[in-house]
């Protein structure tokens, strides 16, 4: 799968597992930058881990996703367009959702099965993902599920946010609404997770979400803000890998 070429530059390894940033082409025509970490024991299954943030905020780290790939994923990490050398601009769920879709299609040609993970702005691009493509396991942690709540519990994203979508949510109501989630039904089940304290991303975006969608999922709430202490974190990531696995 690795040739040394423009597209793929090997890591310096950290452990057991090789890393790699690549470049690959989305269905518009951008070229969009990612982390690939390779297992070390493969399980026949990808992991797609959509990072929050925008931009150099929340960027992924490599060794956020050797915990997966120490599970036996491989594990596909994009920077989303407009990134590290990537081509484009993000723009928060509308068009680099293709960012994801064609991250998703890359991975999964080469796994018996592809689960989704998504953190804050990644579990926004996780859900829509799930509507577009039909991915068995998504777990969206912390995530976005209605972009109009977000604008009205994130001051300081109401500038960002009107630079995306071209206004206010009363002047750009479709803007909004085809970056929210929450609108769009998942082809297959999802796991929620949210802290109960989290005022970056409140609480009523996942419980609205379950309510909508009951049957297809799985709601799990923690005494905790947005970011989880780093040994909670690592414990329920392991319980959210045994639930895609099963």
């Amino acid at each position: 799968m690795y040739s040394p070429n423009a597209d793929w530059f090997e890591l310096p390894r950290q452990g057991p597992f090789r890393s790699f940033r690549m470049f690959y082409e989305t269905s518009d025509g951008e070229r969009v930058g990612a982390y690939v970490i390779f297992p070390v024991q493969a399980n026949g299954q990808g992991l797609l881990y959509l990072r929050g943030g925008t931009r150099h905020i929340g960027m992924v780290r490599p060794t956020r996703l050797m915990q997966f790939a120490q599970a036996g994923y491989l594990v596909m990490a994009p920077f989303y367009r407009g990134n590290l050398g990537g081509t484009g601009k993000e723009d928060f769920g509308n068009q680099d959702i293709l960012d994801a879709i064609s991250a998703f299609d890359w991975l999964d040609q080469r796994v018996e099965r592809t689960s989704v993970f998504g953190f804050s702005r990644g579990g926004q691009m996780a859900l829509l993902l799930a509507h577009h493509r039909p991915v068995k396991r998504t777990v969206s942690w912390a995530g976005v599920t209605n972009l109009v709540w977000t604008y009205e519990e994130q001051r300081t994203m109401q500038k960002m946010l009107r630079r995306f979508t071209g206004g206010t949510p009363d002047q750009q109501q479709k803007a909004y609404h085809v970056r929210s989630p929450l609108y769009y039904r998942p082809q297959g089940e999802v796991l929620l997770i949210h802290g109960l304290y989290d005022q970056n991303v409140k609480l009523r975006h996942a419980t609205n979400y379950a309510a909508r969608y009951p049957r297809q999922t799985h709601l799990k709430i923690y005494q905790y803000a947005h970011q989880f202490p780093v040994h909670q974190k690592m414990a329920v990531t392991d319980d959210v890998m045994k639930w895609m696995m099963t």
